[in-house]
């Protein structure tokens, strides 16, 4: 009953307003579920386990408010497994997923503040991470000047677990976040770099914390998208020093590229490698060279069955390539093939072959506002992917995933702001 009343309170709040602003608001909402087989989902699945069906829902209502001078939005989300709170719904899963204001100073500065969300360049490091039920959004202050010929962004946040009245431990993420942006398009090349500082907290008494603990994510991005030629590509190239949450000392990075081929409107094909670097198993402790991910979206890299969204302390190597068939403006259809192995060796292995993957995907789309989407993968695995997931010796399931998704995104109102 008190999350129908939030919800009741939102509309009739935004329905007057639009009687006294009618061209500068929008209403909008998503409901969407997902039924999933898990047979292998994440790592291989023992044969004395049933895989596991499950359906989620993620439900959401938003406002979006604009004037000549600020622009503000609002989405308020709920999130649950189908059965998780039984007939009698106790549970509070109601959150707020987005808050935030934007002030232009002039038409090409602004700030925006309040709990955002983050995406840049291919989605690497920073990612909404949409296809999780519960996606990723950050509380800081972000600085932009954007012109069609150059952007800039620098954000920063502090975060604590609670009103502390003194400094206390906090380990939801990072404790603090600094980073900086650029964004140049070059002809028919885009060119971008990033520089990305976390502060981690050191210590788990209240009198032990230290906000002394730094990592550094610095790097640059290229490519070519141009329509008037069959061939693209994106190349990536980051950067990790400084110190990783358990203080050792940090020196990895990450090289990846993708090609892309259209040979028509309706076919194209790609090919790219992921280089992720890692730690040797006779490497001190005290220093790390595995590189992390951030805050990224891990599902639509390195495979959809996420065996190495985190990746293993050896790092990863991910060859892959697929194919993309638009069927007409409706219908499309994915296919892709990974190869996995390990940057560095395994100990008591020199094979550093860790399996491939197999992704299959179908989307349809109704309407603008309606959706559909399937998939399904599977993994063949071998005794290296056993070794990392910690199943030497255990019989498992021929592994497999599929899902079927529905995406409906009604806009209940909306006017055009006034220019």
């Amino acid at each position: 009953m008190k999350h129908k009343k939030i919800w009741y309170l939102l509309f009739f709040s935004l329905g007057s307003l639009s009687l006294l602003t009618a061209q500068k608001i929008k209403i909008d909402g998503e409901l969407r579920t997902r039924g999933e087989l898990r047979s292998g989902f994440r790592k291989p699945l023992a044969d004395s386990l049933d895989a596991a069906y499950v359906n989620n829902l993620r439900v959401r209502l938003g406002a979006t408010y604009s004037e000549k001078d600020y622009k503000v939005k609002i989405t308020l989300q709920d999130t649950e497994t189908y059965g998780s709170n039984g007939i009698n719904k106790t549970g509070n899963n109601l959150g707020v997923y987005e808050a935030w204001a934007e002030y232009f100073f002039t038409p090409e500065f602004s700030g925006v503040l309040g709990r955002q969300i983050l995406e840049y360049d291919d989605k690497r490091l920073f990612s909404s991470g949409n296809w999780s039920n519960t996606p990723n959004a950050h509380d800081l202050l972000k600085l932009k000047y954007e012109t069609a010929k150059f952007k800039a962004h620098v954000g920063g946040g502090w975060n604590n677990a609670a009103d502390v009245l003194y400094e206390s431990v906090y380990d939801k993420s990072y404790k603090s976040l600094f980073y900086t942006w650029i964004y140049k398009p070059i002809g028919k090349f885009t060119a971008s770099a990033i520089w990305v500082n976390e502060g981690f907290q050191k210590g788990e008494a209240p009198e032990e914390v230290k906000t002394s603990i730094f990592r550094n994510t610095v790097g640059a991005n290229f490519g070519l998208d141009d329509r008037s030629i069959p061939f693209s590509f994106y190349a990536t190239g980051y950067y990790q020093f400084g110190y990783d949450r358990s203080d050792s000392k940090l020196d990895a990075c990450l090289l990846a590229l993708k090609t892309n081929y259209r040979f028509s409107d309706f076919i194209s094909a790609n090919v790219g490698v992921d280089y992720f670097s890692g730690s040797k198993s006779t490497l001190s402790k005290t220093k790390d060279h595995t590189f992390n991910k951030l805050y990224g979206a891990n599902h639509f890299f390195n495979g959809s069955m996420e065996y190495w969204a985190t990746l293993p302390k050896q790092g990863l190597l991910d060859l892959y390539g697929g194919v993309s068939v638009k069927a007409n403006s409706k219908l499309s259809f994915d296919g892709g093939f990974h190869t996995f192995s390990t940057a560095e060796k395994m100990e008591n292995r020199n094979n550093k072959g860790i399996g491939s993957e197999i992704d299959l995907l179908a989307d349809y789309k109704f309407s603008q506002s309606l959706s559909l989407q399937a998939g399904w993968s599977t993994y063949m695995k071998n005794k290296g992917t056993r070794i990392l997931k910690d199943q030497i010796g255990i019989d498992t399931k021929f592994p497999q995933w599929a899902y079927i998704m529905i995406t409906f995104k009604p806009v209940f109102f909306s006017t055009k702001a006034e220019n």
